[in-house]
């Protein structure tokens, strides 16, 4: 099971591996800027990204002229990102710490927190807890920009992942609850690296992600000092400006900071 201390331990070993090609990091970050141009009157000179991990949202967003600041529990996945920006000569600062307490001694004009992150928080209460701290970085009528795990959508089933690359391939196997009192889908998921018939490593590791509903995020939000813009349906692979629908996954939230 995953530790509380550190999230994505030996995970961070193969999550770029996984993910690419999976998530459309550019895509996302292009529908950023959308929000950005629609919802503010001037481009955000800086910005938050909560639950950053190996920085591809960050480095994407460092390349357009952003100045980011990219925070994560993880310092596995951490390591990896300030890798990343040093063989991208991108600049980025990388700062481990809690999204639900954190202080950077700084604001912000805008934060963003994507894929699963948000998710992490599994208590109502700590959602919270990490809006009043965004609140605390952002400036006044800066946006809050992030994705969510719509309840009604959840639907647990096991599912696997096989690549093969240059390196060594990888199997992912995985399988999924849903308590239904708590709202929280719990993936235990199994890893095996192998490079032809030699096993390279294996791991399980548990992922536990709170789910929520639009009208639930609604009353979160307020009680954190933000209002609720706007909710959009999402998926890894592109995200428009869509309505939400009961069958919606992932939901993209613009909430601005009152």
């Amino acid at each position: 099971m995953v530790s509380a201390r550190e999230p994505y331990g030996r995970f961070a070993t193969y999550y770029d591996f996984i993910y690419h090609g999976l998530v459309n990091y550019q895509g996302d970050v292009n529908f950023l800027e959308a929000i950005f141009r629609r919802e503010l009157r001037t481009r955000p000179r800086d910005i938050l990204d909560l639950g950053c991990g190996t920085g591809n949202h960050d480095l994407a967003l460092a390349k357009r002229g952003y100045q980011v600041t990219g925070l994560d529990r993880s310092s596995s996945q951490l390591s990896i990102a300030r890798r990343k920006a040093r063989a991208a000569r991108v600049r980025v600062r990388f700062v481990r710490g809690d999204m639900r307490a954190f202080d950077l001694a700084r604001t912000f004009d805008s934060a963003v927190c994507m894929f699963g992150a948000f998710g992490y928080l599994t208590q109502k209460s700590d959602a919270v807890r990490c809006l009043k701290a965004v609140h605390r970085h952002l400036r006044v009528g800066g946006l809050f920009v992030y994705e969510f795990w719509h309840t009604p959508a959840v639907s647990p089933r096991d599912d696997w992942f096989y690549k093969v690359g240059p390196r060594y391939g990888l199997v992912r196997l995985g399988h999924g609850r849903f308590d239904v009192r708590t709202r929280v889908l719990s993936v235990e998921y199994h890893f095996f690296a192998f490079s032809g018939r030699r096993v390279l490593d294996r791991f399980s590791e548990t992922h536990a992600l709170r789910t929520y509903t639009v009208s639930e995020m609604r009353g979160i939000l307020s009680r954190g000092g933000f209002r609720l813009i706007a909710a959009y349906a999402a998926t890894p692979q592109k995200k428009t400006f869509r309505p939400v629908r009961r069958d919606t996954f992932r939901v993209m939230v613009v909430a601005r900071r009152r």
